[in-house]
C-alpha cells in the first residue's frame, strides 16, 4: 500500500462509518473495481493527463452516478482531479482491510504449491480462528516454488509450513 492510497481509504472509511454505510461502500467499491478491470482503456482514459480533467470527471460521473453511493463517487472524483487514479485499486484493497478489521475479521494470506480444496480451506480457516480468537477470511494464492505445504501470513505473523522453508532450515543447520 502507498501512503496516498491508505489516506484515501481511511478518509472514505471514516465517512462511511459516520453514516453506517461501510458494507454498502465496500460493495460499491467492488463494483467499481469490476468495471475498471473489464475495460482497462477506461482506466487509461481516467489517468491520462492528455485528456482534459473536466472530460475525465464527466466520464467518471456518467459511468457511476446512480450506480454507487455519492461518497464513493466523490472519492472517485477526487482521485481523478488530483491525478491519483493509479491509486484506486490499492485504495479499494485498503478500504476492504479497514472494513474487515472493523468487523473483527482477520485476513489470512495463504500461499500453497497446489490449489487447496474447499474442505482444506475450511479446516485451515477454523484452525486459524481458534488460534487467533476471531473470524478469519482467507486470501489464497499459488506459488509452485514452495514445492509443497503452505505459508500463512496473518496479523503480522508468518506460519511457514512449506517444504522450501523446511529444506532451507536443514541447509542452515548443515552450514553451521
Amino acid at each position: 500500500m502507498t501512503q496516498t492510497s491508505k489516506e484515501y481509504a481511511e478518509a472514505l472509511f471514516e465517512l462511511a462509518l459516520q453514516d453506517g454505510s461501510t458494507d454498502t461502500v465496500s460493495a460499491a467499491l467492488d463494483d467499481v473495481r469490476e468495471v475498471m478491470a473489464a475495460d482497462p482503456t477506461f482506466m487509461d482514459l481516467l489517468k491520462s493527463p492528455a485528456v482534459p480533467r473536466e472530460v475525465r470527471v464527466s466520464t467518471l460521473e456518467q459511468c457511476f452516478r446512480g450506480r454507487v453511493p455519492e461518497i464513493v463517487l466523490a472519492i472517485l472524483r477526487m482521485l481523478c482531479v488530483k491525478g491519483h487514479m493509479g491509486e484506486l485499486d490499492r485504495m479499494i484493497t485498503e478500504y476492504g482491510l479497514l472494513n474487515q478489521e472493523h468487523q473483527g475479521i482477520a485476513m489470512a494470506h495463504v500461499t500453497s504449491a497446489v490449489a487447496l480444496k474447499e474442505a482444506e480451506k475450511e479446516r485451515l480457516r477454523q484452525g486459524l480462528e481458534a488460534s487467533f480468537g476471531k473470524k478469519v477470511a482467507l486470501q489464497c494464492s499459488l506459488d509452485r516454488t514452495l514445492l509443497g505445504g503452505i505459508r500463512v501470513e496473518i496479523e503480522g505473523k508468518v506460519i511457514d509450513g512449506s517444504i522450501r522453508n523446511k529444506l532451507q532450515q536443514i541447509k542452515e543447520v548443515m552450514d553451521s
